[in-house]
């Protein structure tokens, strides 16, 4: 017959940490600060290193045209449309957000 182990059994149940999901249910109920807002470009899993693909349908004539650049001048297509997109979505940031620019 094999030898169990006993427990030792507490008086009290042990004391949990105190977790992301407590915090959050205590705010319930409370205003949102502006300085409480995280977009999602500022979230700490976000990397600057990580690519991700976004398919675009363009004109025929348009793509031709983009191609076209891409042949006569030192830009890829990909590299011509995001140096030319970076500005207009920091500009739109700004104005969905109040002006207030931050990471990302």
């Amino acid at each position: 017959m094999a030898n169990k182990k006993k427990t030792t059994l507490r008086s009290a149940p042990a004391k949990k940490k105190k977790t992301d999901l407590d915090a959050f249910a205590a705010a319930a109920g409370k205003p949102r600060s502006e300085t409480d807002t995280v977009y999602p470009w500022e979230e700490p899993q976000v990397r600057d290193d990580v690519m991700k693909n976004l398919p675009i349908r363009l004109p025929e004539p348009l793509y031709l045209k983009l191609k076209f650049i891409a042949d006569n001048s030192p830009y890829s297509m990909n590299s011509f449309i995001i140096e030319r997109i970076i500005p207009e979505i920091e500009k739109e940031i700004a104005e969905l957000t109040g002006g207030g620019k931050r990471r990302g």
